[in-house]
């Protein structure tokens, strides 16, 4: 449900009662055909949240061109007629007759078992009244704003340019920890985790969009410390020219009337600095909206001090309430694959909840009976994607429709905005009915993400799936040479060729099912391991759980407290008690896997325990968590002087009380 807010939950685990508001739409999603010309024709223009306030949208819009549904929305408290009762030119020449001045808001009540709370989080907004000049001087923005400029469906479709003049940037400096680490300014103390990386990234990719420019990050330190972020860190500094400045810019003014930008700040020397710059980029941090605490507050969970979701450092998924989860940045500030892995986790957690009434309420979707095109000849469409601008930027797309149109047993070509989009999903189902086409080709990005979208599709329209090619014209073309066209648009017309000759010999195949043994295996009895494993047992699966020592645990035995006092070593005893004391959880101590095979859903790994014995087994699918080890440095005296020690070993030293 879009345009809907949560305004109750009442209940308990395994039983919530969920009130919603959907508010009204004032566009019937049934009718509206995302033609756009009420957007065309409205009149009233005003900040497009979506771009960040560097454009504008109409009173009626959808958010982006990609949104789902991707369906009209009317702004109530912009729109003319709503608020002055004059204007409906949209209702005028909305040709489906969407539009729908009178709908009113609708209460949903819900049951559910378990509740999960991903709201999300707010980019930090600097005030007017401010030493970074945010609002005041226009060639200040918000890193969020900076993204949306280089973006190739962006305002500027990717052109990086100044707000006040439109001059093509030269010279861009990033300033880090605006609305984090700072209480005096923001009230923030915490640090928001994702800007540094972000910071990062955007100069590393201003520079591919402008060639020469220089990019400065001033920053107090780069907390680069996600899988493999340091190297990255170090590629920018190294091999693309990024510079890092260690210091916190105190003050910046406008150079005359120029646009430029002066900047004060003390370097590592001690020494007063002034540098100019053509545009600043505030490197804004991550809060927990308001409306967000209010949802808290229906939930009944706790929250952190700073207003994130309270949570335990062995179940960070877990809220004070039971039966309802949370993810992503509202339990605290993270990037892209931590959100992707609690949200796993998350559903990992509701699933153990929901496993006594497993597929209770399923339904399997739908889909018309399936064409039988054994005894027609081959009618291929092919439908060439612009992406925005990431490929039609680059690629003469129409030239490439053009070609397609020239190859055997092609008899259908047309250009879309967004293939992947709703809209032309749809187009797309209805093009192959009407057009009688029993073959399809899709020159867009990469079938890795899209090809389950397109074979939907397929079947939707009642063709077999397989009978789809995808021709990779973004990922293997546009973004390679983006800087040769006209190589580009040759490849793109050679992959679009191989495409259709390959789609042309295809033949409906029919999917087999294989049994699938239901069992895991859980290789690492560490807490992760032990975490894995009992999450599934609990489901009601059999888990196989190896580990090559003589007890569970892994590192944690050997540590007294996390960062915020919970007791390590107290918490990973509960959770070996409870691993042992499953009956669905079959554990292997002092074993090693010598052997592996198989596929998903049917895999046979051969474990060796210390007394040589081996055994072969049966799983569906397999857990790797065989942590890690620290290292064991050569530096600092370690290994030659007795006191000098790491941090692992100092834990165990403090378990000892020495």
């Amino acid at each position: 449900m879009t345009l809907s807010e949560v305004t109750g939950i009442s209940g308990e685990a395994g039983n919530f009662q969920v009130t919603v508001r959907e508010h009204p739409r004032y566009v019937d999603m049934d009718k509206c055909i995302a033609c756009g010309e009420c957007a065309a024709k409205c009149p009233k223009k005003v900040d497009s949240e979506y771009e960040a306030g560097t454009s504008k949208r109409k009173a009626i819009y959808v958010k982006y061109a990609q949104a789902v549904p991707l369906k009209y929305q009317i702004d109530a408290e912009q729109c003319i007629m709503l608020t002055k009762g004059k204007c409906g030119l949209c209702s005028k020449i909305c040709p489906a007759g969407a539009i729908n001045y009178k709908d009113t808001e609708k209460i949903h009540e819900i049951n559910v078992g378990a509740v999960v709370l991903a709201p999300g989080f707010e980019a930090y907004q600097p005030g007017k009244d401010n030493v970074w000049g945010y609002g005041v001087y226009p060639n200040v923005v918000t890193a969020l704003q900076f993204e949306r400029y280089m973006s190739a469906s962006g305002p500027t479709e990717g052109h990086l340019i100044r707000p006040s003049d439109g001059k093509e940037i030269t010279k861009v400096a990033f300033l880090q920890c605006v609305g984090s680490r700072d209480e005096n300014k923001c009230g923030n103390s915490y640090c928001s985790s994702v800007c540094c990386m972000y910071a990062i990234k955007e100069a590393v990719m201003a520079k591919d969009h402008v060639p020469g420019l220089r990019t400065s990050i001033f920053m107090m330190d780069m907390r680069t410390h996600g899988k493999d972020f340091d190297r990255y860190y170090q590629r920018a500094h190294d091999e693309s020219g990024v510079r890092f400045v260690r210091c916190r810019v105190h003050g910046i003014e406008p150079e005359g009337d120029s646009g430029d930008l002066r900047l004060h700040y003390i370097n590592e020397e001690g020494r007063q600095v002034e540098e100019f710059f053509d545009m600043v980029v505030l490197s804004v941090g991550l809060e927990v909206p308001e409306h967000v605490k209010k949802l808290s507050d229906i939930a009944g969970i706790k929250l952190t001090k700073d207003c994130f979701a309270a949570t335990s450092d062995f179940s960070p998924v877990s809220t004070s309430k039971e039966g309802i989860f949370t993810c992503g940045a509202f339990a605290g500030p993270k990037d892209i694959p931590q959100s992707v892995v609690e949200g796993s986790a998350a559903a990992a957690a509701v699933a153990d909840i929901l496993a006594p009434s497993r597929g209770a309420l399923t339904r399997e979707k739908t889909f018309p009976e399936e064409r039988d095109i054994t005894t027609e000849d081959p009618k291929i469409g092919v439908f060439v994607c612009h992406c925005g601008s990431n490929i039609a930027g680059v690629i003469d797309v129409e030239a490439v429709a053009d070609y397609a149109g020239t190859l055997p047993n092609v008899t259908h070509v047309e250009r879309n905005l967004f293939s992947c989009s709703q809209d032309t999903q749809d187009n797309m189902m209805q093009t192959i009915r009407e057009q009688g086409l029993n073959r399809v080709v899709v020159a867009a990005c990469t079938p890795r993400t899209h090809e389950p979208l397109f074979r939907e599709t397929l079947k939707a329209a009642g063709l077999n799936e397989y009978l789809v090619e995808m021709a990779n014209i973004r990922n293997q073309n546009s973004w390679v040479h983006a800087k040769d066209p006209s190589i580009a648009t040759t490849k793109a017309k050679d992959l679009v060729r191989m495409a259709v000759a390959k789609v042309d010999r295809q033949v409906s195949l029919k999917p087999i099912s294989v049994p699938i043994t239901q069992k895991a295996l859980v290789v690492g009895g560490g807490i992760a391991g032990m975490t894995a494993a009992l999450n599934m047992a609990e489901q009601g699966f059999e888990v196989h759980l190896v580990e090559k020592t003589d007890s569970l645990g892994g590192n944690a035995l050997y540590l007294a407290h996390t960062w915020s006092g919970e007791p390590i070593r107290q918490k990973t005893q509960q959770l070996v008690e409870k691993v042992t004391a499953n009956k669905d959880i079959i554990i292997h101590m002092k074993s090693e896997v010598t052997a592996a095979k198989g596929f998903v859903g049917n895999f046979t790994t051969t474990i060796s325990s210390a007394d040589g014995l081996t055994q072969k087994i049966s799983h569906g699918v397999g857990v790797v968590a065989i942590g890690a080890r620290p290292y064991r440095p050569k530096e600092y005296g370690y290994g030659v002087i007795q006191n000098v020690v790491t941090a692992l070993e100092f834990d165990r030293l403090f378990k000892l009380k020495e």
